[in-house]
């Protein structure tokens, strides 16, 4: 008869660190009770605790001392402490942390874990010193792994936003390069047409005192009027773009009737459109009651329409008012001129070009227009050159619907024409 032996097999040890494995599970709610009370006395130093919610100031905390149960048990780890380390900085980081703050933050954690050990200490002598060796262990490697981590995470968060920062300060540089450069074609062209006219003047200043028939002396005579009026024109408008730059233009706020001052504006430039054979036509609301700045807004759509009338030798202008719900207002100004140039759109702003769910009222080109299988840029490149003195009432427009916190639209085609729409706020806040 065979005998068959048995194995018994030996059930697993205990670990030595059992016992304080227990005491820290029994003492959990006492110690994140006593790690928040520690804090909210230390408000001075760490002043964001004390604004959050019981689970967002423990966030992953608990996760993290059940690691170290798990260590004390001889257990494996069902997550790594330095992982949940990173996620509790980014917490931190989230809700405004400064990297100090985190730091004593996880300090008063560590003294509070060592504390505790230390009155199980003083309450047992059952532990072997060893044991407690190794139980000091296990709380110093598990808080220095979880600062690591959170450390970790606040330098990868400092680095990105760094670079943010300096990404932002390189676009703002290279704004500002480039309003200095634009500032200065406006300041050299300007100055060009100004010598310009003063030539023009002086010429026909001597020509006046010059024999000639009457006919001679009247064409001489409005030479010498037409551009003695350009440039006072033009000195006005660098006066009014260097206030508005200086800061000196404050917005002076009142309801007033849009539609009666814009019929008003549009009647005041007949005699010019007279003089041209281009037609003027308007159209909204008869009354139109708005808050914002009556002459600033008198001023942005005169010089809408001045440019108009500058670059529509033939065809058609119109000036468009309505009411768009409670909130806004818009004024449009179409012609039917060559198109904007390309830098001056590029320095106004917004270029609406059309696309298939646009809004706009130029739509891309039948398949017969010769210019419909060109591409954006293409269409933008053809636009027309940008002639001399012109752009600075544009830019006085820009300006002035900045400081009235208008948007300024544009649309614009070769050889079709533009749009300008203005959109205003219906009421501004009492702040303003």
């Amino acid at each position: 008869m065979q005998q068959i032996d048995t194995l018994e097999t030996n059930p697993p040890q205990p670990s030595p660190l059992a016992p304080i494995a227990a005491y820290l599970l029994a003492k959990r709610e006492v110690i994140f009770n006593t790690w928040r009370t520690r804090i909210e006395n230390d408000r001075l130093a760490l002043p964001t605790a004390a604004t959050l919610a019981r689970d967002e100031f423990n966030d992953q905390i608990p996760l993290i001392l059940d690691a170290l149960d798990c260590r004390l048990l001889g257990r494996p780890e069902e997550s790594s402490p330095f992982e949940k380390a990173k996620e509790h900085g980014l917490h931190r980081w989230q809700k405004g942390y400064s990297l100090t703050e985190l730091l004593q933050e996880l300090a008063h954690l560590h003294q509070l874990l060592v504390h505790e050990l230390e009155l199980f200490v003083s309450t047992s002598s059952t532990i072997a010193a060893i044991a407690l060796t190794q139980a000091f262990g296990h709380i110093n490697t598990l808080m220095l792994e979880v600062i690591q981590g959170s450390t970790v995470q606040f330098d990868e968060l400092q680095r990105q936003e760094a670079s943010q920062r300096a990404a932002k300060l390189q676009q703002a540089l290279a704004s500002l390069n480039e309003l200095s450069q634009q500032r200065g074609e406006v300041l050299r062209t300007a100055t060009h047409d100004l010598r310009s006219y003063y030539g023009l003047i002086r010429n026909a200043a001597w020509l006046l005192d010059q024999p000639g028939t009457e006919e001679e002396q009247a064409q001489w005579r409005g030479m010498w009027q037409r551009n003695l009026d350009n440039a006072a024109t033009l000195l006005t408008e660098l006066m009014d773009l260097a206030r508005l730059e200086a800061g000196q233009e404050t917005m002076q706020l009142d309801s007033f009737d849009a539609g009666e001052l814009l019929r008003q504006i549009a009647q005041s430039v007949q005699p010019i459109v007279q003089q041209q054979q281009v037609q003027l036509e308007w159209a909204g609301p008869d009354t139109l009651v708005v808050e914002g700045d009556k002459t600033k807004v008198q001023r942005i759509i005169h010089n809408l329409l001045i440019n108009a009338l500058n670059h529509t030798p033939t065809g058609l202008i119109t000036l468009s008012w309505s009411r768009e719900g409670n909130f806004r207002w818009v004024i449009s100004v179409q012609d039917t001129g060559p198109g904007l140039p390309p830098d001056v759109v590029k320095e106004l702003g917004q270029f609406l070009l059309p696309t298939a769910d646009s809004t706009a009222v130029f739509q891309r080109p039948s398949p017969n227009d010769p210019s419909g299988d060109k591409t954006r840029e293409e269409q933008v490149t053809h636009l027309p050159t940008q002639s001399k003195g012109e752009g600075i009432g544009l830019i006085i427009v820009k300006r002035l619907c900045e400081l009235l916190h208008a948007t300024m639209d544009i649309e614009t085609r070769p050889s079709v024409g533009t749009i300008f729409r203005i959109i205003f706020p219906m009421h501004y806040p009492n702040n303003q």
